[in-house]
């Protein structure tokens, strides 16, 4: 039997002996497992934008928790926060709204399907978030309660790739002659969180961190490591964070010290933690604003620290904050009587080497200031105002397209935004600028619920190439979040009770030159979604997507290169089917074309994966198998994978070769779980794995990962 049928059949066989074992000892719950595809798709469009791992721990952080504590569909409060969600659309809510003055409250979730605007594909989304019972009004909250009902959490990952790379090889104390290519610490990553909840009204928690590659005990370095970058290396951890947040209580609506993010408008002016972009539901492109809330994630450099509250007094909410943050940065010049220079913020939070470690915390960073919202019936309008000042002087690299960078020691920012429901048109838009006349910029976007089975999206930006922002996240095509022209339009549409297609179609142009691309641009995006949901437990969807962009031309050429097209078609079919109450099975299969110039590249991705979950028994597991085989990585493909609770793996698929992961959840008793998850990549057409410090001698790569959950109540 050849290799590659064995590694077919192993899980085939698994799934059988468990379905045998089991079968009769199920009770049915079609709600007992959330289907999160909307979630994990958008997080691969986010991966697919971006260098590097990130921590989607913020933005998935809400779903989790309310799948646990579902919210009621009789209350305001909760529809609201259905809506901040993104699990309704204004119009939805409005009409679930109408419903419940009408008929009074809902008795039972079969209800929603006689609601307008809620389809089969729109009920999936939701109902795994939702439930209906009786209002509860507020009641007081005393320190007794939050002491007898609040719930503890402690999170503990170990995690490690089982090869050794080349950055391995040396010993720590030969790293002076090698600043940049040996790693002082080991190669195991370690987390640890801790967690307190009573109610989502009062948490508290912190986190510890340690990347591969990274010091723990930095006594154990030689003394001229020490002496070299030994301030740089934490005592117990490379990051920690940690938070007290508090809301609803009275005029006090929020409140953090520590870590937090903030979040207001569409973010053009403030915006700083992750969030998702465009996506294959096509028309949730406006962005829906949390206000103040505690940062969770590992993401070292785009969060505030300090302190932040926000205040409301009839329909106004005041939120002022500060925040005194040490960022890594690319240090050019140290001053000890003046202002040193650097040249910009490093996002990576990698501190493994000699030379990361002499850029971490390089920035020092201030920012101080306030957003007012006015709230009415169908009306919002919020003010933002803060200014950022930094130790060093920010000194642009000496590049073309660099030529309206940022440069200084201060920058002041500030911005209207406003969101308009009229019937079922809904409009909202932001305005911002700095310290230029010139940087003025704007988001303009609309709504159109035009019918219980249409709805059209538009959404216009023009952000100014001397519009300077550290905070910003708005809806772009660039990550560079300035420079940028465009015109969004997208739809739903409900063909059927079973049938829904999705699209989109976004047009850009940057004005001024940016990195790879010596001349303005232009560029546009489209895609094309096919949902089909015959039944509750099963959903399929085909996708087309087609972007196309202007990068420099390849030769030499004596002045500025010329600009050339490229282009990328991907193909995708999905299947999710819930075959019975404790067992799910996915299924994609995708397909990619890239081109530029005389540049061709092909390539495809499938995979099958199987997820056990019973309800009464102990021990779950998800597994993947999947082969690919691609040209380049130009034609790589991003899919996410199932990982241990708050770990993100969505890795890119490139080059020939197959993937297999095995993850086993088991609960050891009522308030302790285990994870262990073994992953592995086997390359057909390689022999080395990866380039410089991170390369790999042989053909695979394998990492585990344990962690310990322990709740207490």
């Amino acid at each position: 039997m050849s290799f590659q049928k064995q590694h077919i059949l192993v899980p085939i066989i698994i799934m059988a002996v468990f379905i045998v074992r089991l079968a009769s000892a199920q009770q049915t719950d079609t709600l007992a497992h959330t289907n999160t595809i909307f979630i994990t798709d958008r997080m691969e469009d986010v991966a697919s934008s971006v260098d590097g791992a990130l921590d989607y721990s913020d933005l998935v952080d809400d779903y989790v928790y309310y799948a646990k504590n579902r919210l009621n569909l009789n209350d305001q409060d909760d529809i609201d926060k259905l809506l901040e969600l993104n699990l309704i659309n204004h119009e939805q809510a409005n009409q679930l709204r109408i419903y419940i003055i009408t008929n009074g409250p809902l008795l039972s979730l079969m209800e929603l399907k006689y609601i307008n605007g809620f389809d089969a594909a729109s009920l999936q989304i939701m109902l795994p978030f939702v439930r209906v019972s009786k209002k509860k009004y507020k009641q007081k909250i005393n320190i007794k309660q939050v002491f007898e009902q609040g719930r503890h959490q402690i999170i503990f990952r170990f995690g490690s790739l089982l090869q050794k790379s080349m950055a391995y090889d040396l010993p720590p104390d030969s790293a002076v002659d090698h600043p940049g290519s040996v790693y002082l610490g080991s190669p195991q990553k370690l987390y640890l969180r801790y967690g307190f909840n009573f109610r989502n009204k009062i948490k508290a928690g912190f986190l510890l961190e340690k990347d591969a590659g990274e010091v723990l005990f930095k006594s154990k370095l030689p003394d001229t490591i020490n002496t070299l970058v030994g301030k740089d290396i934490g005592a117990y951890s490379d990051f920690s964070s940690a938070y007290v947040y508090v809301s609803d209580m009275g005029l006090l609506k929020k409140a953090v010290v520590g870590d937090y993010h903030l979040e207001f408008g569409q973010g053009l002016c403030l915006w700083t933690g992750l969030s998702f972009g465009k996506s294959a539901d096509a028309i949730f492109i406006k962005k829906q604003a949390r206000g103040l809330r505690p940062n969770t994630s590992v993401n070292e450099n785009r969060f505030f620290r300090g302190a932040a509250s926000s205040i409301g007094v009839g329909n106004f909410i005041f939120t002022g904050f500060y925040s005194l943050n040490k960022v890594d940065a690319n240090l050019l010049k140290v001053d000890t009587t003046e202002n040193g220079e650097v040249s910009g913020i490093i996002e990576t939070g990698n501190h493994r080497t000699i030379n990361e470690l002499l850029h971490k915390d390089a920035l020092h960073l201030t920012a101080f200031g306030g957003h007012l919202q006015y709230r009415g019936a169908t009306f919002t309008l919020g003010a933002t105002y803060y200014q950022t000042r930094f130790d060093n002087d920010f000194v642009p690299v000496q590049r073309v397209y660099k030529n309206f960078a940022f440069a200084g020691s201060a920058l002041n920012d500030f911005g209207f935004d406003a969101d308009l429901v009229l019937g079922k048109w809904e409009f909202f838009g932001e305005m911002a600028s700095n310290d230029k006349v010139e940087s003025f910029s704007g988001i303009a976007g609309i709504n159109a619920y035009l019918s219980d089975r249409f709805t059209l999206s538009i959404y216009y930006r023009n952000i100014s190439k001397t519009y300077h922002n550290f905070y910003s996240n708005p809806l772009t095509e660039s990550s560079s979040l300035n420079n940028e022209t465009g015109l969004y339009m997208g739809i739903s549409s409900a063909l059927s009770s079973h049938w829904n297609i999705t699209a989109y179609a976004d047009y850009f142009r940057f004005i001024w030159l940016k990195y790879r691309v010596d001349g303005p641009s232009q560029g546009r995006a489209l895609l094309t979604q096919i949902n089909f949901n015959p039944m509750r437990n099963l959903q399929a969807y085909f996708r087309f997507r087609y972007k196309q962009k202007q990068e420099n031309a390849a030769g030499v050429y004596d002045f500025l290169n010329h600009l050339t097209d490229t282009r990328r078609y991907e193909w995708r079919w999905n299947l999710y089917w819930q075959l019975l109450d404790f067992l799910i099975l996915k299924n994609r299969v995708e397909y990619v074309q890239y081109a530029k110039e005389n540049i061709r590249q092909q390539g495809f991705l499938v995979y099958q994966d199987v997820l056990y979950r019973p309800e009464n028994f102990p021990l779950q597991f998800s597994l993947r198998f999947a082969l690919f085989d691609t040209d380049g990585w130009d034609s790589r493909i991003y899919a996410y994978e199932n990982d241990v609770l708050y770990a993100f793996s969505i890795p890119a698929y490139y080059d020939k070769g197959q993937r297999f992961y095995l993850m086993l959840k088991w609960q050891v008793l009522q308030n302790v779980n285990v994870w262990l998850r073994f992953a592995q990549t086997l390359f057909y057409n390689k022999t080395v794995i990866g380039s410089g410090p991170d390369e790999i001698r042989g053909n695979n790569k394998s990492d585990i990962k344990i962690q310990l959950i322990w709740k207490v109540k």
